[in-house]
Parts: C-alpha cells; sequence; structure tokens
C-alpha cells in the first residue's frame, strides 16, 4: 500500500479564511479555490501541481488513493477538499496533528511550525503571507513557483513529522484517526430545515425580550474603560492585547480580537449580550450554533467535527464552532439531525462504564460481580455495616450505605458561580460556588458516566441525587413526586441569593418568576389585606436595581402596604409550582418603591408599586406583614409563615419523567458540601459528592442529610465500607504514592498489573501505549495554606495549575480506560455499518431501514464485547433507533 502525503494551497483573503471561517464553511464557499497542491508518493520525489479545477483532478487521479494511506496536517481540510471537490477516498488517513495531540499535550503547539521546531525537521516557509488575497490566476510564474516551494517544503516536513510520530504509535489509534477524519470528510447525516427554522424563530423570540433588558447606555458600550468595567460587574476581566500601534497594551474589544469573540461565546449569557450590545449585534450560542446548522443544511449534508484527543484522558472534544459532545438535551437541533432517506440512526451507549471499570480496576470483584447481576450494590454495602441480608435493610441503613456513593447531576444543569450561572461540566476548581450561604471553593469535577436521570423541573439529576428542603435533605425521587416538597426546595433555594444569581438567562428567568403570581382556577383561602413577597424576591427587586444602576442610588426597602380588600396581593409573590398560570392585567396601590439616587439627607417619598389581581387556583401562599419599617438601606422584608396551601393537579409539562444523561458531580464544595443549581422553577440546593472520606466527614455529611451518628460508629462503618470494598480506598492510595512517584521521576504500581504502568515523569501508560500525562507536576501551597499537587494544564491560550490527588488519578484513569472500551467498539461497528459521530459513551451510526432490528441487536453485542486487556470487565448497553438523533 502506497503512501501519499498531501498538502493543499487555497485562496484566502482578510475577510475570508480559517480567521473568519469554519472548515465546513472556508470549503464548501463559493470563493473556495485550489491554489496548489503537492504530493509525495513513498520515497519519490514531491510533486507539485497547479491548474484548473479540471486539471487539478486529472493530476490526482493520476494516483491510486483507493489503495494508498494518505497522510495530511489537520487531515480534516485537506482530505474535505479531496472527498468534497474531487470525489477521492482512500483507503487510509493519517493526520499528523490528530497524532501530536495523542503524543504531546501542552509542551509543544499543534501547528506544524512548533512541531517542526520541536522535532529540528527545519523551518517552514512563509511564502502563504504573501499569497493573501491572490487568486491562482493574480500570480506571476516567479511568484507560483515559490508558492510552490513552499507546499513542497509542507510535504516534505509532513512526512519527516509522520515517520517521528508513527513510530511506536498504536495501529488501533490510527484507526480511531481515520475513523474520526471520516465523520467530517465523509458526511452522511441530513439536517430537517423546517425543525431548525422553527426552533431559530423560537430562540429569537425569547431573546428579544433578553436583549431588551441589555439597558446600558450607548456611551458606557463604546468606551472601553466602562465596557471593562461592566465585564467586571460580572468576575469577567476585560480581554487585552498588545497594540501594534503603540506597543504597549491596550483593550482587544475590536471584533477581529480573539478575546473578544471569546466574550460572544462566553457561557454567561449577560456577559454575551453586552459584547453583542457593543458590536449592535443580537446573536448568543444557542442562536448562533442554531444559523450555524441552517447554513449547513443549505451547503450539504452535516460534517460531525470532532476533536481527536482533545482531553488528556483521549476524550473527543467539540469542534467547528458546533460542539457536538454538548448538544442540549432535548435539543430541536438532535431532532433535525436525520438518517439519509432509506436509513435509521442508531444511537446505542455504555451503562455504568467508569463505575464499572473502577470496580474491575481496583479487583474488588464482589462489586463487579453486583454490577454485573444488576444487584443494588447500595444495599449489599449496608448489609456489611448491619450484618444481616440485604433483602432485610432498612432505608435509612440502605442510605448509609450508598452515602459514599453519592448520586449525580446530568450534563447541561447551570450551577451558581461567581462569574454566572456555569453548565456544570464548564466548571473548573477556579470558580467559586454559591452554598446558600457564602461562596466555597470546591475540590473539582468529577465525570460520573452515563446514569439514569430525572427531570426536576427541567434539570436532570439522578433520583437519588440529595436536594436540600428546608432543614431536610431529599432525594431527587420525592422531590419531584410531591408538590410541597418540592416548593419548600424552590424556597430554600432562593433564600438569599447573590447578585451574581441574576446574571445571564437564568437569572432573567429568575426575575420573571418573580413577576408572576396569578393561576387559573380558585382553589385557595383569600385573605383581607395586600401582601408584599418574602424576602427573598424583595432582595431580588434591590440586586436588580443595583445592577442596571451599576450601585448608584439607594436600594429597593420595605414600605407598609394598605388593606384594599379581600383576595389580592402585590407583585413579586414568588409562583408556585403546579399552577396554571395565566397573565392579568396590573392596577396601581401604594405601596413599597425604590428611592432612586436619594443624597444623603434628601427627601424620600414611596412611589406605585403594581399588584397583580386575585389569585387562583394551583398551590399559593399568603404571607403576613410583619415589617413595616422604611429605611434607606434596608434590602431584605421580614415575612410571616405560610398560612395555607392547597394543591391542584400538576400539569402534564411539569411531571417528572427519566432518561439516560452524561452525568458530572462537584467534590467538597465548603464546610457544608453543597451548591446550587438551576431549574425551569428556580434555584435549589444540591449536595455535592465527597470520596475517601474519614470517619469526621463521613459523621458531617451524614449529618446533613439528618443521620446523627456517634464518631465511634462512624469510625466503625468506615473500616466495615475500607474492609468490604479495600481494593477501592487503596487504590487511592496508590495513585498518591503513583504521584510522589512521578514528581521524583521514578516507575511505581498502579491497579491491575500489566494494564497500567507508572512510567516516571513520563506519566501512565495506559493499555493502548499512550500516556496519561501531568506536566510540570509538584507540590505547592494550597488556598487552605496546605502542600498541594498541581500540575500545568492549559485553559485557552493561559498556562494554569490544576489540582491533582489520588482519587482523581483514578477518575482519569478510569475515563482512559472508558474511551479505550468505546474506541473498540467504534472500530468493531464501523466494520459493517457507517459511524456517524460518538458522543462520550455513545456510538452513533446509521443503518438500512429494513434492517433497523438486525442492526440494533449487531450494535448492542458489538458493544458487549470484552476488550482482550479485560476480559472480566462486565459492559452493558443501552440503545434506540429512529428516524433522528433526537428520537432514539
Amino acid at each position: 500500500m502506497d503512501i501519499l502525503v498531501v498538502d493543499f494551497e487555497s485562496y484566502y483573503a482578510k475577510d475570508y479564511g480559517f480567521n473568519k471561517l469554519t472548515t465546513e464553511e472556508y470549503v464548501r464557499d463559493s470563493q473556495f479555490e485550489v491554489i496548489g497542491v503537492a504530493v509525495k508518493r513513498n520515497q519519490e520525489e514531491t510533486v507539485w501541481f497547479s491548474g484548473t479545477k479540471a486539471n487539478t483532478q486529472k493530476f490526482l487521479d493520476g494516483f491510486d488513493w483507493a489503495n494508498s494511506a494518505v497522510v495530511a496536517h489537520n487531515a480534516k481540510f485537506d482530505l474535505a477538499v479531496l472527498s468534497w471537490l474531487f470525489n477521492i477516498r482512500p483507503k487510509k488517513i493519517a493526520d499528523t496533528l490528530s497524532m501530536a495531540r495523542a503524543i504531546h499535550t501542552i509542551e509543544v503547539g499543534g501547528s506544524l511550525a512548533a512541531l517542526s521546531e520541536y522535532y529540528n525537521l527545519g523551518n517552514k516557509g512563509t511564502e502563504v503571507h504573501s499569497a493573501i488575497g491572490k487568486r491562482r490566476l493574480d500570480f506571476s510564474p516567479s511568484e507560483l513557483a515559490a508558492y510552490g516551494g513552499y507546499c513542497i517544503q509542507d510535504v516534505e516536513l509532513t512526512t519527516k513529522l509522520f515517520k517521528i510520530l508513527a513510530f511506536g504509535f498504536p495501529v488501533f489509534e490510527l484507526d480511531l484517526i481515520d475513523l474520526t477524519v471520516r465523520m467530517f470528510t465523509e458526511p452522511a447525516l441530513i439536517l430537517d430545515k423546517n425543525v431548525l427554522e422553527e426552533h431559530l424563530k423560537d430562540i429569537q423570540q425569547r431573546k428579544k425580550e433578553l436583549m431588551e433588558k441589555v439597558v446600558h447606555e450607548e456611551k458606557d458600550l463604546r468606551s472601553n474603560a466602562k465596557f471593562a468595567a461592566l465585564l467586571a460587574e460580572f468576575g469577567v476581566e476585560a480581554p487585552k492585547k498588545i497594540s501594534p500601534t503603540t506597543g504597549k497594551e491596550t483593550f482587544a474589544f475590536a471584533k477581529t480580537d480573539e478575546g473578544f469573540r471569546e466574550l460572544l461565546e462566553h457561557e454567561n449569557q449577560y456577559v454575551q449580550l453586552l459584547a453583542a450590545a457593543r458590536l449592535g449585534a443580537k446573536s448568543t450560542i444557542e442562536e448562533t450554533r442554531t444559523e450555524r446548522f441552517l447554513s449547513i443544511a443549505n451547503r450539504g449534508l452535516l460534517p460531525i467535527p470532532l476533536r481527536y484527543y482533545a482531553a488528556h484522558t483521549g476524550r473527543w472534544g467539540g469542534d467547528d464552532k458546533i460542539n457536538m459532545q454538548n448538544l442540549p438535551r432535548g435539543s430541536a437541533l438532535k431532532k433535525a439531525m436525520c438518517a439519509p432517506e432509506g436509513y435509521v440512526f442508531i444511537d446505542c451507549d455504555l451503562s455504568q462504564i467508569e463505575a464499572r471499570t473502577l470496580a474491575w480496576l481496583a479487583q474488588q470483584k464482589d462489586l463487579v460481580t453486583a454490577f454485573d447481576r444488576g444487584d443494588d450494590v447500595y444495599k449489599i454495602m449496608a448489609s456489611s455495616i448491619y450484618g444481616k441480608p440485604a433483602e432485610d435493610i432498612t432505608k435509612d441503613e440502605r442510605f448509609v450505605g450508598k452515602t459514599t456513593i453519592l448520586g449525580c447531576i446530568g450534563a447541561g444543569t447551570r450551577v451558581l458561580c461567581e462569574t454566572g450561572w456555569k453548565p456544570i461540566e464548564q466548571v473548573t476548581t477556579t470558580d467559586r460556588l454559591w452554598d446558600g450561604e457564602n461562596w466555597v471553593c470546591h475540590q473539582g469535577l468529577l465525570e460520573k458516566g452515563l446514569k439514569e436521570t430525572v427531570s426536576l423541573c427541567g434539570s436532570w439529576l439522578t433520583p437519588d441525587h440529595k436536594i436540600l428542603c428546608g432543614a431536610k435533605w431529599e432525594e431527587t425521587q420525592s422531590v419531584v413526586q410531591d408538590g410541597s416538597t418540592l416548593s419548600q426546595a424552590l424556597v430554600t433555594g432562593a433564600a438569599r441569593l447573590p447578585l451574581e444569581a441574576l446574571s445571564g438567562e437564568c437569572g432573567e428567568a429568575l426575575k420573571q418568576l418573580s413577576l408572576r403570581a396569578t393561576a387559573a382556577a380558585l382553589s385557595t383561602q383569600l385573605t383581607d389585606t395586600t401582601l408584599k413577597t418574602s424576602g427573598l424576591l424583595d432582595v431580588l427587586c434591590v440586586l436588580s436595581e443595583r445592577q442596571v444602576k451599576r450601585g448608584f442610588g439607594s436600594m429597593l426597602t420595605s414600605c407598609q402596604m394598605t388593606p384594599i380588600g379581600q383576595g389580592y396581593s402585590t407583585d413579586f409573590l414568588l409562583l408556585s409550582h403546579g399552577a396554571i398560570t395565566q397573565e392579568t392585567l396590573a392596577t396601581k396601590a401604594t405601596g413599597a418603591g425604590v428611592y432612586r439616587f436619594t443624597m444623603s439627607g434628601g427627601k424620600t417619598e414611596p412611589i406605585f408599586s403594581y399588584m397583580y389581581r386575585r389569585l387562583k387556583g394551583g398551590m399559593t401562599r399568603a404571607w403576613k406583614w410583619i415589617a413595616p419599617t422604611t429605611t434607606e438601606g434596608m434590602s431584605q422584608t421580614t415575612y410571616g409563615s405560610q398560612l395555607e396551601a392547597k394543591t391542584c393537579e400538576t400539569p402534564a409539562a411539569s411531571k417528572s419523567y427519566s432518561k439516560k444523561l452524561m452525568t458530572y458531580d462537584l467534590a467538597y464544595a465548603g464546610p457544608n458540601n453543597r451548591f446550587t443549581i438551576w431549574t425551569d422553577s428556580g434555584p435549589v440546593i444540591a449536595h455535592n459528592c465527597g470520596y475517601g472520606m474519614g470517619p469526621e466527614k463521613f459523621q458531617a455529611q451524614l449529618k446533613n442529610f439528618g443521620v446523627e451518628l456517634e464518631l465511634k460508629e462512624c469510625e466503625r462503618i468506615i473500616r466495615v465500607y475500607r474492609k468490604t470494598y479495600r481494593r477501592i480506598p487503596a487504590l487511592w492510595y496508590q495513585a498518591n504514592d503513583a504521584l510522589i512517584a512521578m514528581m521524583r521521576g521514578q516507575s511505581s504500581p498502579l491497579g491491575l498489573k500489566g494494564i497500567l504502568s507508572v512510567l516516571g515523569a513520563q506519566g501512565i501508560e495506559m493499555p493502548n501505549k499512550l500516556l496519561i500525562k501531568y506536566p510540570n507536576l509538584r507540590k505547592q501551597l494550597g488556598e487552605d495554606s496546605k502542600q498541594e499537587m498541581v500540575y500545568d494544564t492549559r485553559r485557552g491560550r493561559a498556562v494554569i495549575p490544576n489540582r491533582i490527588y489520588g482519587g482523581k488519578v483514578i477518575e482519569n484513569v478510569c475515563q482512559a480506560l472508558a474511551r479505550i472500551v468505546i474506541g473498540e467498539q467504534l472500530l468493531r461497528v464501523a466494520k459493517k455499518y457507517k459511524v456517524v459521530m460518538t458522543v462520550h459513551d455513545a456510538i452513533g451510526c446509521i443503518a438500512p431501514e429494513e434492517e433497523a432490528e438486525e442492526a440494533m441487536a449487531f450494535v448492542e453485542k458489538a458493544m458487549k464485547v470484552r476488550p482482550t486487556w479485560a476480559l472480566d470487565l462486565p459492559l452493558d448497553c443501552e440503545g434506540g433507533y429512529a428516524r433522528s438523533y433526537g428520537e432514539c
């Protein structure tokens, strides 16, 4: 089989290139033109060709692509050109950029120039810089010859780089690179434009109201200093650059600046809106992604852009500005992704792969067997603790048995951080979390694998995840089944919210919730006085005013209300869960007001406050007013107790249901072990994850859930746990020792012999012979002034320290092992059916409609095959098929 190294040079301009467009947009654009192409076959001299498209086709047809392996640097581009323009699909594809990602972490850049310099291969030319804006016919013969020499040099450098990287590179991983590139260059999925257009209309309608909330004066948006101050209010540091004119540092607020472009795709939607308002644009991430899908639909089939080895554990990542690894749950985008006519889309994922891998790696054979049989592992643990059969274990005893295996939270669920609401999977150790009382630190994000989750007002959690309801912790499955418990959870989560809660889309939704308080059918006792809201929502009013005025003027304060008859209450009453709402007309009455811009000693007068008509139906609350005082600076109203609540049937849209999702948790969030998450009905407080607990932490964790045990009893339970599942904590301790060995450049055992190898400072070698690396591993003082281990990781262009410890190492290892498992299964399925995408531990492929059942059975069977390096690893999977991805 021949090896062909290829490199295309194409037309680009200031407003047309990779700095403006994605690879798909660039190659499929009408402006695209091949200037020339260089090809090297085996050890032969590299050949350069430049001509018309028809002549270029003839030149390329002179090579036996169908029986050759093609090598390129950033093969996604070059192979897309071969496939989309010249209908050439080689037998094998290798990408030196992808190979370099797997071998190196942050130590070397991914560009051909950086890698060539690192390996002393030679210098990459600069002729491409003088080609900007030039069409093929714009080049003089000498210029075209020089450009050809530049392209030939790139091919020679790529050839040398491939020889170095390919030495010892696993064939298995080369096959995965080939498959990953083909997901993009040989697309098969069709996009349903009708679904996308309807979704876009819906987004634009919802965003219209949100954009109207950007009320900052135009001069504040135009002024660099004032715009930077606005960003700082949301904990965002203004991007900066070195001015090419002055050579001094200045704000990077030009629309072409990378830092400013990142603001437009910031996770905090209010930051997005500020950046968009400065540009005069009105698009945000979801709208942009939907528009991108629509644009792709108008150009052709949907390529799936994935970054091979995006994470240091080997996981794939999103690319080309449409992150296919993180499409919103229930998204119309998924529903718009359809199999071609006559085919079905098959989506199948591994069940509990990382938990199973952990038990297997630790050689906790009884737990492996329990997973394999589908047993209740919590009851099994409790049985060991209390010395009685599993069938006799009570609910409380089962809870003690499961405390160290806490529930998880579905991907996409938003967590309240100091920088605003962030999807849980985007939370880092630099984000402080709101625990209901204070901003607290945590010990990092934990990926918990694909699990069954239930809907808690639109957010997804495992049924056993704990939610704070007043002073008690309740499981999510209990909260969603009882309206009064749910309402208590919502009130608890909403109390004492900080300013940061009002940022972004969640903040806007929170304010809208506070403004609606009507329901459909009469079902509550009427009161004979007007009522002001709870302290919670009074605080929201204060914070809203401060957000708009940026801290100037006095704050919303409480004021005695005037009785106006039965059945009415003032604005901002907390809407009750389960009520069928309808908006009603508002009337004016004297009430609490805002003293705007009151100077010290100035005259203050209450303004009129809007009031809604009688509350009807659903479950409502009445509050007794007990604090009729007005004082400048007062920010919270004291309120009475709930008088009566009556619940109507919960609307079907609010009823809970379940689905399987990628789940996450956050480790040790502050002394109270909790953080705040968002639901469509408002915020709630969720318990965090813990592992490797000692008796004191175990006691404190149980106490958080209302279970009080003596320290001696906790010590006994911990001893029983470690004796029962002694291999798991032993694996954590072994990983701690491995970290010390790596830091010292020494080898160390880790897990099953023959599976993992600790190779000193190089990292941990996996069964696929690639490494998990911890660059610049070292000790430093942490926030608590204690020594901790950190390694360098990259956040955008910045290199920052990331905390690492034994439990986290094992999490990394289990994720990497799970990725190898899914990789083997991808290749197994691809032998019979076309694999179109992969998301975490799931495989997406297409199959002929007439053999859908047979194909589904084949995929499930393929995903249960145990790897040769883990023949005792129990695997299971679950999947479905349909016309579209979203319907599976």
